[in-house]
């Protein structure tokens, strides 16, 4: 229960009991004083969720604990595209009486925190077309975790928060969180939940495309082969030594459909691409074999790339690493989770924006929490990113050129979001 909502069954017949008391003849008001803690108790809102200081990486204990639940259990078969009488390519038109498809986007969101409850709720506020997930639910994206951080389920000792899905439906990637459960509850529990309403189907494998208007979403699965040494690939911090974590390559079946039923360079359209890893940061590792098994299908052709994996929202220039495709990169990893604190290095990566603020939690300085809201009429694709609060931090869009470059315009630049320092 939210905050100010309907009191719970509980409390409801607790109220009824202390009434009963204070008009008893025999106990009368003395009762009330006698019975204090439990009115204060039955009026105290029953709100619980976890704090966002549970999922800082400096503690590892609950961490390990929850990895090694799944150490020894077999890693889900990867489902391929053969299940879905659409071959997971959906169409999807602005509802009746719009004039485009609206989405709203969060990454690294299922930790069932308060911050991951306002971000659903904003989310589903202005009736989005689509919700879209861009992976992780924590710890390890078990079944109690799916139950309870996805679907709203108490199963422990907090109340649930659900993953709100848009006015068509709503859609899920694969991230490193749900593989280290080995993949089984995001395919098994998360995904048969989710779909487009007018598809006639769930959602069946953790890559889809999306064909809106005049672009192309093109979702593609980075967490499958994400994990990597058993044990120390779990621990945050740890996984990012080189050899430690996974690779993030695309599965041979993704491949092949990408090769014979999406077409994209027989069939070019501007292209948003959605993935949990990042392609290339200022901040972090980069993950590049992905990139690189796409130039097949984008030889000459800028994209835009939104991934989420890291704790922090940033804005990318055009760019490419270790040959791979061209892209815009757009960080959104900062949905539920802490949101990490650092100094950018810009000689990594062509950053052009981030969020410099921070607070303390628990004498750890963290970031803000948000979301975007993309917006795609006709061949107009717009970025509205929002913080925890709402608040507007800064829009941009992007245009296709018959050459296959995207034209790109700031349409409201913020006070929020700042250039990189400069290199001394």
């Amino acid at each position: 229960m939210s905050p100010g909502g309907p009191p719970a069954p509980a409390q409801v017949q607790r109220r009824k009991n202390l009434r009963k008391l204070n008009q008893s003849p025999n106990v009368g008001r003395f009762a009330i004083v006698n019975h204090f803690n439990t009115m204060v108790d039955a009026l105290a809102p029953t709100t619980n969720f976890p704090r966002l200081k549970a999922f800082l990486p400096q503690n590892l204990w609950p961490w390990i604990t929850n990895y090694l639940k799944f150490l020894f259990h077999k890693k889900f078969p990867f489902p391929d595209a053969s299940k879905s009488r659409t071959r997971c390519i959906y169409t999807v038109a602005p509802a009746a009486g719009a004039s485009e498809v609206r989405m709203a986007i969060a990454g690294d969101w299922g930790t069932g925190t308060q911050e991951a409850e306002t971000i659903t709720n904003l989310m589903v506020q202005t009736h989005p077309d689509l919700t879209l997930h861009l992976g992780d639910v924590y710890y390890v994206g078990g079944e109690p975790e799916i139950k309870e951080n996805c679907f709203g389920v108490r199963t422990g000792e907090f109340d649930g928060v659900k993953w709100l899905q848009g006015v068509q439906g709503s859609l899920a990637l694969n991230g490193n969180h749900e593989m280290y459960a080995n993949g089984g509850p995001y395919f098994t529990i998360f995904l048969p939940s989710l779909g487009l309403n007018g598809s006639g189907e769930k959602q069946v494998a953790s890559f889809f495309c999306l064909e809106v208007g005049g672009w192309r979403i093109l979702a593609i699965d980075t967490g499958y082969n994400s994990v990597g040494f058993p044990i120390l690939s779990l621990i945050p911090l740890i996984n990012r030594i080189p050899a430690i974590g996974g690779d993030c390559h695309l599965e041979k079946a993704l491949i092949e459909w990408l090769r014979n039923d999406v077409k994209p360079q027989q069939n070019p359209k501007p292209t948003l691409i959605l993935s949990h890893h990042q392609y290339f940061s200022a901040f972090e590792k980069a993950y590049t074999k992905p990139a690189k098994q796409l130039t097949e299908f984008f030889p000459k052709q800028d994209v835009v790339w939104m991934w989420g994996h890291e704790h922090r929202l940033s804005i990318y220039d055009k760019g490419n690493q270790d040959g791979g495709i061209n892209a815009y990169g757009r960080c959104l990893g900062h949905g539920g989770m802490p949101v990490e604190i650092a100094t950018p290095d810009a000689t990594k990566a062509p950053l052009q924006f981030y969020d410099p603020r921070s607070t303390l939690l628990d004498g750890t300085p963290v970031g803000v929490n948000g979301y975007v809201m993309a917006a795609i009429a006709g061949d107009v694709l717009t970025f509205d990113y929002r913080d925890v609060s709402d608040k507007r931090l800064f829009v941009e869009e992007f245009r296709p050129a018959p050459d296959g470059s995207l034209g790109y315009r700031v349409v409201d630049r913020g006070t929020i979001l700042k250039p990189p320092p400069v290199s001394q």
